[in-house]
């Protein structure tokens, strides 16, 4: 690509994400598509010949490491050797990219969820929702429905965008693909399934090991946006969590934030998982605090995009002052 060769070395992830991003949004405005949809498949149907339920914990939690490391290292061997095969490595890159890259309709979802709510659609919103989440949505009410609307919202965000963008600027696309594959793996053998307690132990900790540092710079974006609004308090909370490997410290945060409740009792294959509840004396969540998270998710967007254009601009211009 000439045109690509024109651009300064230190900006070519910077233009090629963005083109990236561009692409990926057109298409799905177009036609909503879910190009994992064959691997998550591929995944439950090897939890299921190898997970078997008369093995013990420590039998079924071998069993998960083992499917990691035999359902991931070929195809990354395959990746990586066909990259040497490709006349056009900015295509190539792009691609994976594009692949490693979640759903841009996060926020359109939210957006559908929150209008059939208002016209007392619940079972729109259930069936929205149903799409995003792993919990049972079927007997949600109103303010579960906007509750895990949210946690959605912070969560996948930060996984399949935050996260995926974070580890293609520091590692490349082989690297953003590399952590998508974990991911869906860790989406397929959820330990909140209950026969994938002890299956999914190794590759849920992985995934988390992974989105630590970046899920952890979405936070103190967050925090500087919040300065002078509870600050203290958002800080004093928080700290305990930020060094814990789950999205605890992410969703303490928000709850806060937003003033509102998240979190708590969920169900999960018709059974309840008792889990911490975030803020509890805040205000139930509505449909005015699912618009007030994606728009505070926004803010935090633009100001990690400042940060990391400034940083770009700054090591352009060093290495242009040197020359």
């Amino acid at each position: 690509m000439d045109w690509f060769a024109a651009i300064p070395p230190q900006f070519e992830s910077i233009v090629l994400l963005l083109a990236v991003l561009l692409v990926k949004r057109v298409l799905q405005t177009i036609a909503a598509h879910n190009p994992w949809q064959f691997f998550q498949f591929f995944c439950l149907q090897l939890a299921n010949k190898v997970n078997k339920a008369e093995n013990g914990q420590s039998q079924q939690s071998i069993s998960g490491f083992v499917a990691v490391i035999v359902t991931f290292t070929p195809l990354w061997v395959i990746l990586w050797l066909f990259a040497d095969f490709v006349a056009i490595p900015e295509l190539w890159q792009g691609l994976l990219l594009y692949f490693a890259l979640g759903s841009l309709t996060l926020v359109p979802n939210a957006k559908t969820i929150s209008k059939a709510l208002r016209a007392g659609d619940n079972y729109k919103a259930k069936q929205t929702l149903k799409r995003l989440v792993l919990r049972d949505t079927s007997q949600l009410s109103a303010m579960g429905l906007s509750k895990a609307t949210i946690e959605a919202l912070i969560i996948k965000h930060m996984q399949l965008t935050v996260s995926v963008i974070a580890i293609y600027l520091v590692g490349g696309a082989l690297a953003a693909i590399s952590y998508r594959l974990l991911l869906e793996m860790h989406y397929a053998w959820n330990p909140k399934r209950s026969n994938m307690m002890h299956f999914g132990g190794f590759v849920n900790a992985l995934s988390q090991l992974i989105t630590w540092l970046p899920s952890r710079l979405f936070l103190l974006a967050g925090l500087l946006l919040s300065l002078g609004q509870q600050s203290t308090l958002l800080w004093r909370l928080t700290l305990p969590k930020i060094f814990q490997l789950n999205n605890d410290a992410l969703l303490q945060f928000f709850a806060i934030a937003l003033n509102t409740k998240l979190a708590g009792v969920a169900m999960y294959e018709g059974k309840k998982l008792r889990r911490i509840e975030f803020n509890p004396k805040g205000r139930a969540p509505d449909i005015n605090t699912i618009s007030q998270a994606y728009q505070f998710i926004g803010r935090i967007n633009t100001l990690l995009v400042i940060l990391v254009v400034s940083y770009y601009v700054f090591a352009w211009a060093a290495s242009q002052s040197l020359s």
